[in-house]
């Protein structure tokens, strides 16, 4: 960490995209950020760096983001002070504590972004919110339950990390990985997924549901990107291995396995666009598009494209078996063994979460015999 306050506005990085055509050679780490934050007192900087067509800096330029300048829902306060919050947790973490390791790849990952777009600030957030949730779940010590009370409150906190962890798990499931599979020969969707994918599934489930809590930042009045993922595959899995694979993406037991671990032993495919010409050659973001959806990159036509959702009953019958995909994996049966799975197999377990689950079975002792034992009772 050896860079001291007056020598960090000078340290310049390379950074690497997964398309080297979007490269970044000599470039800076602390005025890009604070610039890409908005900050005021940097408005008028001017970061120089490569153009790359169809981002944030397509005119060779560092710009404010959107992400980071919009308010707080229901505060007055930029979003980038959620940035300066979680960068300081880290930041105030002793240089000895393994933990602050993670703020390296943190800094990598937003220096990125800012030579991207909206998307990839979003994709990049998430990941930085579930760095933190772990730092804050290896504290020093054990904390045992002393009543029933305490002990509820550890188990649910922990339920509720598990419960946010399943839902992208399904997510991904369901939609993206699925479309990973499908696309992962087309760089330009396949490079979308993650940010504009999730994205748009998200906000489609919450036209069903609209009480949904799901694990990811909401940009759909932002998201000029949302068409890279709202893709019509379930008629390009109707056979061959791309049937194979989407039934293994739709078996419980996969859940939280990368796509390609699940498919390592399938062949690549190439989706067939009945229809689209030489368009499906270049990979065009319309290719598989929803009938009756509007094909308007930006957030207003993503706006109209959910109000058609919510409110005409042939797109609601479109999109039926995508929700049934995702709601298929919260059923009780599904949800109780994952959560077992995941509780025994937790870090936590012998120091905290099986100790809370005995007291709340009324049996109070927490020496690792009974601990031990009650893992067995539960595989």
């Amino acid at each position: 960490y050896g860079v001291t306050v007056d020598w960090a506005p000078f340290v310049r990085v390379t950074v690497f995209a997964d398309n080297a055509n979007e490269h970044q050679l000599n470039v800076p780490v602390y005025h890009s950020l604070l610039v890409c934050f908005g900050e005021p007192d940097y408005l008028r900087e001017q970061v120089k760096c490569k153009a790359v067509p169809g981002t944030d800096v397509q005119d060779g330029l560092v710009k404010p983001s959107a992400f980071w300048t919009r308010k707080i829902p229901g505060k007055s306060i930029p979003f980038r002070a959620l940035a300066h919050a979680l960068l300081g947790f880290f930041v105030e973490l002793e240089d000895a504590d393994p933990r602050k390791q993670l703020l390296v790849n943190i800094l990598l990952q937003m220096h990125e972004a800012c030579y991207n777009c909206v998307g990839r600030h979003k994709e990049v957030f998430e990941y930085c919110v579930y760095d933190l949730l772990d730092a804050e779940q290896r504290p020093d010590g054990r904390r045992l339950p002393s009543d029933r009370q305490q002990a509820m409150a550890l188990v649910r906190q922990h339920a509720e990390i598990f419960l946010d962890k399943h839902k992208r798990n399904a997510l991904h499931a369901a939609y993206l990985s699925p479309l990973k599979y499908l696309f992962q020969d087309i760089y330009e969707i396949f490079e979308n997924l993650d940010s504009h994918g999730a994205s748009f599934w998200v906000a489609m489930l919450k036209c069903f549901f609209p009480d949904l809590d799901m694990p990811f930042e909401d940009i759909e009045q932002l998201d000029i990107g949302w068409t890279w993922g709202a893709i019509d595959f379930l008629p390009m899995t109707s056979h061959g291995s791309a049937k194979l694979a989407l039934q293994r993406f739709s078996d419980p037991a996969q859940l939280s396995l990368d796509w390609r671990t699940v498919t390592r032993d399938l062949p690549g495919t190439a989706p067939s666009f009945e229809g689209f010409g030489a368009l499906a050659a270049v990979g065009a973001p319309f290719l598989g598009r929803f009938r009756g959806l509007p094909f308007r990159p930006g957030p207003a036509g993503f706006k109209e494209a959910l109000r058609r959702i919510r409110q005409q009953p042939a797109m609601q019958k479109a999109f039926l078996p995508y929700v049934e995909r995702f709601t298929f994996f919260f059923q009780p049966s599904i949800l109780l063994q994952r959560w077992t799975f995941f509780a025994l197999s937790s870090d936590r377990w012998a120091a905290e979460l099986g100790p809370a689950l005995l007291r709340l079975r009324s049996e109070p002792s927490a020496v690792a015999e009974a601990v031990e034992a009650l893992r067995e009772e539960l595989c």
